[in-house]
């Protein structure tokens, strides 16, 4: 094989590669956004997310992740709506203005790009 041959090979087989991620990526974020799994799991899956942002901006993670701390914060919006109790409003707000904080840091992230 050329040298010729071996570049397009590799060059297709990252096209490939990237292709293949991106649709991982846009599924799972999806997943974030809509609430599915546990909370275990969906943090797993964050964390994941918020890795790949930084190896791979042209997949636009950092816009996935600030949708979900906002899809997150009003889930749990509507959670504090439906609480009683005081101890328990007390700690879903901590973590409505935590996903907010979130949300406005990658905000601030994207608009800086």
């Amino acid at each position: 094989m050329t040298n010729e041959g071996a570049a397009k090979t590799t060059e297709s087989l990252q096209e490939q590669r990237l292709q293949i991620l991106s649709g991982v990526v846009t599924t799972l974020l999806d997943d974030l956004k809509s609430g599915n799994g546990d909370k275990d799991r969906r943090r797993q899956v964050e964390e994941w997310m918020r890795t790949l942002a930084e190896k791979y901006p042209e997949f636009r993670i950092e816009a996935g992740l600030r949708d979900y701390y906002l899809a997150e914060a009003e889930r749990l919006r509507g959670d504090f709506d439906k609480s009683s109790e005081l101890t328990e409003k007390l700690s879903l707000g901590r973590s409505i203005e935590s996903f907010l904080d979130r949300a406005a840091e990658y905000d601030r992230r994207i608009a800086d790009r």
